[in-house]
């Protein structure tokens, strides 16, 4: 779990020293001294990220429980038991539902990171800078990047959860 929060501070780290090399090199600044993209995020991209954020934020923080206990049903089958069994005997400390424990921090991750995101929109957000236009795009970005990489796993775990519940199906069928 140490390996995903490093990967996601990293990559936090790495938007924001980018994004501001940028926007302090690479930027196009009016004869008044206003960096052009820094205002355009002030004037066009700070609300609906904001808005956007929150809604998504607060969309995941209501499904969080009910993805979990759906997905649990995938781990719930004698294929996913032969699987544990086989890495349980190569990592004994392995745990049934760890796969699942983990998806569940990495969905906590995800809402908490998305209300930051929104949250920074309207702190950080209203200083007309460069490192405060880098710091609300990158956190935007991290928080991007998670949500691709959620949907990535749930997806994943829907496809085991299909297969169990179409056996399930056409061995009712069968039986009929």
């Amino acid at each position: 779990m140490r390996t995903f929060f490093l990967i996601l501070t990293a990559a936090f780290l790495v938007f924001f020293a980018g994004l501001y090399y940028l926007l302090t090199h690479f930027a196009t600044v009016t004869s008044d001294s206003v960096n052009v993209w820094v205002e355009t995020y002030f004037t066009q991209a700070r609300v609906p990220m904001f808005t956007g954020f929150l809604t998504l934020g607060s969309f995941l923080l209501t499904l969080q429980t009910t993805i979990i206990q759906r997905l649990k049903d995938a781990f719930d089958t004698d294929a996913y038991k032969q699987r544990y069994l086989v890495l349980k005997g190569r990592k004994p400390k392995t745990k049934y539902y760890g796969s699942l424990e983990r998806m569940s921090i990495a969905l906590s991750t995800n809402v908490i990171l998305a209300l930051a995101t929104a949250v920074t929109q309207l702190t950080a957000g209203f200083v007309r800078t460069e490192w405060s236009t880098a710091l609300c795009v990158a956190i935007a970005a991290t928080s991007v990047g998670l949500v691709v990489y959620l949907t990535i796993q749930l997806l994943l775990a829907h496809n085991e959860w299909f297969v169990k519940i179409e056996a399930a199906r056409q061995k009712e069928l069968e039986t009929s």
